[in-house]
């Protein structure tokens, strides 16, 4: 029979010791690992950001140069084409990318890379905002348009249900892709 080594008190507090000082060690290398991995996420956030507000300002850039050179809409030709719109004075602060006016008629032109169904509730209250800060347009009747280079089917469906009218890129043209144009 194999006689076991008795393990005295010293002997564990030596192991605990030892253990303690192997834990510190892994300790700090993992927190070197996490803090390194944290500043490679939060670069990869800033390059997607970056991408991201790129991609936004090509798509603004694309669609106001489309209204610039040709100022029309359902057939209706607007004399103003005013971007990145911020009333003075503020009644209720909001910005408007684009607003389209001739004499009778306004567009309110929110302009998304890819469309989500939240920026068709926000359209509602670029139109509650509008009218607010702009009363002397009180008469004139309102289209809200959102603009994309790409709208999901969710989206289509949504902006259809509530009157919102789809404006996108197809080839070098930009096109109305509603069926039903409301005007508030």
């Amino acid at each position: 029979m194999k006689k076991h080594k008795e393990i005295t008190w010293d002997a564990i507090k030596a192991m605990y010791i030892e253990i303690a000082e192997k834990q510190k060690e892994t300790d700090r290398i993992l927190n070197d690992k996490f803090s390194r991995t944290e500043k490679m996420i939060a670069e990869s956030n800033q390059r997607i950001e970056g991408i991201s507000r790129s991609n936004g300002e090509f798509c603004e850039e694309y669609f106001i140069n489309s209204f610039k050179e040709n100022p029309t809409l359902f057939g209706e030709k607007f004399d103003r084409i005013l971007p990145y719109l911020y009333p003075e004075p503020v009644v209720i602060d909001d910005e408007y990318d684009l607003v389209l006016r001739n004499c009778t008629t306004i567009a309110l032109v929110e302009m998304k890379y890819k469309a989500s169904v939240n920026d068709i509730g926000k359209m509602f209250s670029k139109l509650h905002s509008y009218r607010a800060n702009y009363p002397m347009f009180k008469d004139y009747k309102i289209y809200l348009c959102l603009a994309s280079f790409r709208f999901p089917k969710g989206v289509r469906i949504k902006a259809e249900e509530k009157g919102i009218v789809l404006i996108e890129q197809r080839g070098d043209k930009i096109e109305v892709v509603s069926d039903h144009l409301k005007t508030w």
